[in-house]
């Protein structure tokens, strides 16, 4: 297969979704996230959303089972199941972000306006130099541009995270998985033989 791999190294299937909650006996190669929440921040990590490149996925030969091309598909469909799944959570989160955002600006606007007004009422010539400094270029000209920071940060900027992670989302649903034979500290043997 072609592209970089992302690599996810699970020691059992199940761990690609969940994980057993941590013990004291645990070693340290105890999964704490699941493989996919892992998987979706090596790719929000790298520069660009990797969508040429290819999920690989590890498994210790007895977890594969005797039916390798089976494991594979099971995991190659919870992981798209999945990312479908997390999409429409993401695609929620952004519109609910729009929506508080449009809904900050009906305080936000008169709270710009007051603050302006009443900054451009302390640059008036009469007005001592002081209050001009403190009132009209300070206090009230930072009042107007408070009324105005938070909706067009959640309407603009919070949901830049979201986006990325949709990027993201829509690439692992249709980048290719290989599922390799390996150890759960990332030693890998090749990819997990095919029953004839």
């Amino acid at each position: 297969m072609t592209g970089a791999p992302v690599v996810v190294h699970l020691r059992r299937p199940e761990e690609l979704l969940a994980v057993e909650p941590p013990t004291l006996d645990d070693d340290a190669a105890a999964r704490t996230v699941p493989g996919v929440d892992e998987l979706l921040d090596e790719m929000l990590a790298r520069r660009r959303v990797p969508r040429r490149d290819r999920v690989v996925l590890t498994l210790p030969a007895e977890a594969i089972g005797p039916d390798p091309a089976a494991t594979e598909a099971r995991l190659v469909t919870a992981l798209r199941h999945w990312a479908r799944r997390r999409l429409v959570r993401t695609e929620r989160e952004a519109a609910v972000l729009w929506r508080q955002g449009l809904a900050s600006l009906r305080p936000g606007v008169p709270l710009f306006l007051v603050g302006l007004l009443l900054s451009t009422d302390f640059l008036a010539p009469d007005v001592p130099e002081f209050f001009q400094n403190l009132l009209g270029n300070g206090v009230f000209l930072v009042v107007a541009w408070v009324g105005l920071w938070y909706p067009l940060d959640l309407l603009f900027f919070a949901r830049l995270p979201l986006r990325r992670q949709h990027r993201a989302l829509d690439a692992l649903l249709v980048m290719p998985v290989e599922l390799q034979v390996g150890d759960a500290v990332g030693r890998t043997g090749g990819s997990a033989p095919r029953s004839e």
